[in-house]
């Protein structure tokens, strides 16, 4: 290992995925982690990698907002609901709730055009929003088989464990709450 090599992992790196601060610093060190067996050594290249990333960061490489962005229309897309997209692309992006939550507006517009979100009521993005991934996830009722009670237990538990509340998963599965 070389600071010229450890600064090549880190542009190859940020050239691959889009990045930020922290998930490239975190990225440097367990490359230094798996690479250099020396204690010593590993310590002598850990104190260069504030460096490099704050070089990387001057040069454009890397850049918190678009890696929050990048992880929420990820997220969002695969059908999360809005807070825990927010939770899971802070979590995948390494940056804080604050910076993901800036960029919740662009995102859900590029994620999800299918979504009128000029809308001021949440209740009815929300509404939207679970019929949308029900959709792309050919659950519910545009699932290709019938509907069983087995199958709509699952589209339930799938649909709560992305974060949904249980009248939005209800009205989009048009199940009546007071039923048994």
């Amino acid at each position: 290992m070389s600071e010229k090599r450890l600064r090549n992992i880190a542009i190859w790196y940020c050239e691959r995925y889009l990045v930020s601060c922290n998930k490239l610093t975190d990225h440097l060190r367990k490359r230094l982690r798996r690479d250099v067996i020396d204690k010593q050594e590993r310590d002598k290249f850990s104190e260069l990698i504030p460096g490099i990333v704050s070089n990387l960061v001057e040069l454009g490489y890397v850049n918190d907002k678009e890696a929050a962005s990048a992880r929420l229309r990820s997220a969002l897309r695969a059908g999360y609901a809005t807070q825990t997209a927010i939770t899971v692309a802070s979590r995948a992006a390494l940056v804080d709730r604050e910076t993901v939550e800036t960029e919740l507006d662009n995102a859900l517009v590029q994620a999800l055009p299918e979504i009128n979100v000029v809308d001021d009521d949440i209740q009815q993005i929300g509404n939207e929003q679970v019929l949308l991934a029900l959709k792309r996830a050919r659950r519910g009722p545009f699932r290709g088989t019938g509907q069983d009670k087995k199958s709509r237990q699952r589209d339930i538990s799938w649909l709560q464990r992305r974060g949904y509340r249980v009248d939005e998963i209800y009205a989009a599965l048009e199940i009546d709450p007071t039923a048994n």
